[in-house]
């Protein structure tokens, strides 16, 4: 049977949503009877925050064969993608954050040049920057399941979680900008995502009234995604890849250059939630509605469908 692998990184001591995905794929592909696994130079196995139906194997005892299938991603250093180049099988483009693409291309290069049999992605603003600047004809969309599926908590507190790993420094002049400039509101506290078990952010996403979205240079952004199911309240940044859900109707996006008013657009929002926490009740509605379509049925059809066409 022909091996479908999917090339990861090699850290993977902490959660990253784009292996959190790579794995959902190889699991769903094992429970319709395709070989396919999860390969990186990682000594430890399969990571406890994935799928654990996905099979990891180290990539340096992987024997792969000429009828075999790398997918391949898009954070590979230099050497690594030439040598995956020039091995003799067919070869599948995952991409999941087109900004990391200028790390491992030359600006004189484009994906197209390659000999890559086909491209997939996991949102439309990829695809569309995969069209126009790639010149790749036909990148298919699979979008991911946002997985643990979140409810909606029994009773929110009037809490701000967030992930501030991307920025850093917007984070610091919203936190200080919150407790100076609203100093009614300064005790509201503060919940990070950062690092945390897939399950500790589910349950800190439940509990929490709103999610302060510090996305950037995103190809999709799952934490906003996870925050919409968890019913919160998202405010911030779409960081790019978020427009393939981002809308006026159900999140208090921003995306000015400077933080300098996000400050107020989260103040605001946490005054409102203070006097009423049905205030947004609508807004946290169409969030539920959007994240609707990021199943785990949605994605194995397409994701079925793909591999069962390009076999």
């Amino acid at each position: 049977m022909v091996q479908i692998v999917y090339l990861t990184v090699r850290n993977l001591d902490q959660p990253i949503g784009g292996v959190i995905v790579q794995a959902a794929h190889v699991a769903s592909l094992r429970r319709a009877g395709f070989d396919a696994k999860l390969a990186s130079t990682h000594e430890g196995g399969l990571p406890s925050w994935v799928d654990q139906e996905a099979v990891f194997e180290n990539s340096k005892q992987l024997a792969i064969r000429p009828d075999d299938i790398l997918v391949m991603h898009d954070s590979l250093p230099r050497h690594v993608f030439d040598r995956f180049l020039s091995m003799p099988v067919r070869r599948v483009f995952f991409c999941q954050n087109h900004y990391f693409l200028g790390g491992t291309l030359q600006p004189h290069e484009r994906l197209s040049d390659f000999p890559i049999d086909t491209f997939l992605c996991v949102s439309e603003p990829i695809a569309a920057y995969l069209r126009d600047v790639h010149n790749i004809a036909n990148p298919v969309v699979i979008r991911p399941a946002i997985r643990p599926l979140i409810g909606p908590a029994g009773e929110k507190k009037v809490q701000i979680c967030y992930m501030p790993r991307k920025r850093m420094i917007e984070f610091g002049s919203v936190m200080y900008g919150l407790r100076y400039l609203y100093p009614d509101i300064a005790v509201t506290p503060f919940a990070s995502i950062h690092n945390r078990h897939p399950r500790d952010v589910a349950a800190i996403m439940a509990e929490s009234a709103v999610f302060l979205s510090l996305s950037r240079n995103e190809g999709l952004g799952l934490p906003p995604l996870e925050a919409m199911a968890a019913g919160c309240v998202v405010v911030g940044y779409h960081g790019g890849g978020g427009l393939d859900y981002a809308t006026p109707a159900n999140g208090r996006w921003y995306d000015e250059a400077t933080p300098d008013n996000l400050v107020h657009l989260l103040g605001e929002t946490i005054m409102s939630l203070r006097a009423d926490p049905d205030a947004l009740a609508g807004l946290v509605e169409a969030g539920r509605h959007t994240v609707a379509g990021y199943t785990d049925q949605a994605m194995d059809d397409a994701l079925l469908g793909f591999w069962r066409s390009f076999l």
